[in-house]
């Protein structure tokens, strides 16, 4: 398969050849043109000059041997052979410088023109005389408004051919040495357009087969610059998303590795005997723990994979946004009184509508409740901020935790990322509730946006307008 750089090469290489081939060829039938025109200037200035030579004998105030010496040296000036004759009944005397004209149908036509009055040039016309092809031009001599005589002159090509052929020479040499010339721009071009692409190529297959590439060098601000910044952003999404993926695996293994233990151990425990009657409420309780943990668990990931399969089909109603506020404060209150966590709610004096599917709309507040309570620390405080009116209807989750670390600000909306890094039950988590949040909220045609201090963070629901 050819490379780009070839079909590059090739490419260039067969416009600017064609464009040159055809500027030559033009060029040749310019100069052709030109040298024609310039003979027949020539020789319609001869013939117009020997005319009035004619006109000059036949009135009888040149004498023919003149007029013939005269035509002689024009002849030579011109490269020219020169022929002069009169009509019958011109009253022009026969003698030796007016020379008889030989048969030939290309003169014949000649002579036919010159017969009604006109000046007549041919290009091409073979002389049988003197076996060669000639320009010929013929210059009709009036008397009295009648066609008395004619000039006529014969230049053979030969001449003009010579200079053709050595013009042609230089066009065609001039454009064997401009199309050498374009050869090396169209390799140098080629070899930058190319070389960006065929290196981007290498990543991609450095990619596919699991190995780590560096960024590529960024420049320019053509295509190929933000192709090349492009594929950088796309391998460094891939490469922390595939660094997040072995983060979860490894997670996801640990908190189901610990709570399957948990829940065999005191199963087994109670299959042997070895754990007495009066603890087994105990511990059937804590079982029932560990398993509601695999059952968030699942449900998280399977609704991550069912929001990006487009498999959410939403109920939308009216709902008061206000009474979703107060019900997942109330069901939350217990886990934030754990830690002495102050909730608040604020906005809520009267009811605020919003066009939503409500159980989505639980889920997205009680993600951002969850994350807001477990990683705050104890004693802090938890506000829900409702803002409707002629404004679209904004909700706010704020906190007055640490904040968010600069360097995982940008990364919290993507799959599976975690700010906090520890795998116990207490903070952790699949690093899916955000994700999941902001996938419900653009699916109602909304969006949520965080921002983070070390005062504490704020996470923003805008809801869609009316």
């Amino acid at each position: 398969m050819k490379s780009i750089f070839s079909r590059l090469m090739l490419t260039y290489v067969l416009i600017i050849a064609a464009a040159i081939l055809l500027f030559s060829i033009l060029l040749s039938l310019f100069l052709k043109e030109h040298l024609f025109r310039v003979k027949e200037e020539e020789m319609l200035k001869t013939g117009y000059y020997l005319n009035a030579l004619l006109v000059r004998t036949r009135r009888g105030h040149m004498t023919e041997n003149e007029l013939a010496l005269a035509a002689n040296i024009a002849g030579h000036t011109a490269n020219a052979r020169v022929v002069l004759f009169s009509m019958p009944g011109s009253g022009l005397p026969e003698q030796a410088a007016l020379q008889e004209l030989p048969a030939d149908e290309g003169l014949d036509e000649l002579l036919e023109g010159i017969r009604r009055g006109e000046i007549v040039i041919k290009r091409r016309q073979f002389a049988p005389e003197i076996g060669a092809y000639v320009v010929a031009a013929g210059v009709p001599s009036l008397a009295g408004g009648q066609v008395a005589g004619a000039v006529i002159l014969y230049s053979p090509l030969n001449e003009l051919e010579g200079v053709l052929a050595q013009g042609r020479k230089v066009v065609w040499l001039s454009g064997a040495a401009l199309l050498g010339l374009a050869l090396l721009v169209v390799y140098i071009v080629s070899r930058r357009l190319a070389c960006p692409i065929v290196r981007v190529s290498l990543a991609a297959e450095a990619m596919a087969s699991g190995r780590e590439t560096a960024d590529m060098e960024e420049s320019g601000s053509d295509e190929i610059g933000r192709l090349v910044r492009s594929f950088n952003h796309l391998k460094n999404r891939l490469q922390a998303m595939e660094k997040m993926r072995r983060e979860l695996i490894a997670g996801v293994s640990h908190e189901l590795r610990s709570p399957l233990a948990a829940i065999r151990g005191f199963v087994q425990g109670m299959l042997d005997d070895v754990i007495p009657p009066r603890e087994r409420p105990r511990c059937l309780t804590l079982v029932l723990q560990e398993t509601n943990r695999l059952t968030a668990m699942t449900n998280d990931l399977l609704e991550m994979a069912r929001l990006e399969a487009g498999g959410i089909v939403l109920q939308r109603n009216e709902i008061g946004l206000c009474r979703l506020v107060r019900e997942m404060a109330e069901l939350f209150a217990v886990q934030a009184k754990s830690k002495a966590i102050e909730l608040e709610i604020s906005g809520c004096d009267k009811e605020v509508a919003v066009y939503a599917d409500s159980d989505r709309i639980k889920q997205v507040i009680g993600n951002l409740l969850s994350n807001a309570i477990k990683y705050i620390p104890a004693g802090g405080r938890v506000g829900i901020s409702v803002t409707g009116g002629e404004q679209p209807v904004t909700l706010k989750v704020w906190d007055t935790g640490p904040g968010i670390p600069a360097g995982d600000f940008p990364l919290v909306f993507e799959k599976f990322y975690r700010v906090e890094r520890s795998r116990d039950a207490a903070t952790g988590g699949t690093g899916l509730g955000l994700p999941i949040a902001k996938a419900i909220m653009e699916l109602h045609g909304g969006h949520i946006t965080l921002e983070s201090d070390e005062k504490g963070t704020v996470a923003i629901v805008m809801f869609p307008g009316k």
